[in-house]
């Protein structure tokens, strides 16, 4: 099977359209606790910076990791800018991108009131994105070592083919509907036999369920699309049931592909995302957020909680470890309290 590093960043230059000011880049992550995944985002943030020296670009994370939002944005304030673009290096708009990196942005406006902050777009649902899956999609029937060309046209067959898209999974039902929109828009003129949607974690279906909705269509093969931009603990865990599964049932090939990594696509997209950020243009759907709906029942704009969850979105406040609760582990409860906001 061709073999994919989400790391691997071209060598030929990346052509990005010119910034319209020098302003500092908040590049802000979610963060997690795996040294790799964080590496990898602070890489990203590298690459980025060295395609265009104009500005700086400073990565922090939202929780879990170091540097923090405040103390990226005293570096910032420390060189003297008093303007600040802030980039969510997030895929969907969920909570996190909605109320705790503004949270923590409105924190460092009491702390920094002369400094002006401009807070930008989450990467969403784009071209440059699908063409990064559909590029790696294809390489996967390209032919592969020494196996026999009847072996191989039976695995490259798409219509034997089922994939099986990851999700994060969110509290938020806008952010989940926008993986099941995804995953729909790849699948369209793929070829594949269909598609199957589920989650790692908080929402419903999850990862195992998942393989069981793919195995139904008795596919000869089956393609995991985790659907994260860096590694980290839930894109390790997506790799190990893949292979329990894959052990469980030897007659389906099974493929999982890595997380998105360092790529031109994604770099093109923040630059846009950047530019809309310094000219005014971001524009954000939030008419089926469920925190707006709340705040708009309420008679208030904002206000939550500055308690942030861990990649399994459980809390942590405790000074030693143990198997946390899931709080969405019950599909009943579950549905119960989706749609509210917490």
């Amino acid at each position: 099977m061709p073999t994919f590093n989400s790391t691997d960043f071209s060598t030929e230059p990346l052509l990005l359209p010119p910034l319209p000011l020098q302003r500092p880049l908040l590049m802000i992550g979610h963060g997690t606790r795996d040294e790799e995944g964080r590496q990898t985002f602070l890489d990203f943030a590298k690459v980025y910076q060295a395609l265009d020296s104009s500005r700086p670009v400073v990565p922090c994370f939202l929780e879990l990791t170091a540097p923090t939002i405040q103390e990226g944005v005293d570096q910032c304030v420390e060189q003297g800018y008093t303007e600040l673009s802030a980039l969510p290096i997030l895929l969907f708009a969920a909570r996190h991108n909605k109320f705790d990196v503004t949270n923590e942005l409105d924190r460092a406006r009491v702390r920094h009131p002369q400094v002006r902050f401009h807070y930008g777009r989450h990467f969403g649902i784009t071209p440059g994105i699908l063409d990064l899956w559909r590029d790696r999609m294809s390489k996967l029937d390209q032919p592969f070592g020494d196996s026999e060309p009847q072996e191989q046209s039976k695995i490259q067959n798409r219509q034997d083919t089922v994939l099986l898209f990851v999700g994060r999974g969110s509290s938020d039902p806008d952010a989940n509907g926008d993986v099941y929109k995804m995953a729909r828009m790849l699948w369209e003129g793929s070829g594949y036999k269909t598609v199957e949607t589920c989650f790692i974690g908080i929402t419903h279906p999850r990862l195992e369920e998942g393989f069981r909705r793919a195995r139904l269509y008795e596919p000869k093969r089956i393609i995991v699309l985790p659907y994260f931009l860096f590694t980290g603990s839930l894109v390790k865990k997506i790799f190990d049931i893949t292979a329990q599964q894959q052990e469980q049932y030897p007659e389906i090939s099974m493929t999982c592909l890595p997380e998105m990594g360092i790529q031109p696509q994604l770099l093109s997209i923040l630059r846009d995302r950047e530019i809309e950020t310094q000219l005014g243009q971001v524009q954000m759907n939030c008419e089926m957020c469920k925190f707006r709906q709340a705040a708009v029942s309420k008679g208030v704009t904002h206000g939550h909680s500055h308690d942030h969850a861990d990649d399994h979105g459980h809390h942590d406040h405790h000074g030693h470890s143990h198997e946390a609760t899931d709080p969405y582990a019950d599909l009943e409860h579950y549905h119960q309290r989706i749609w509210q906001a917490p």
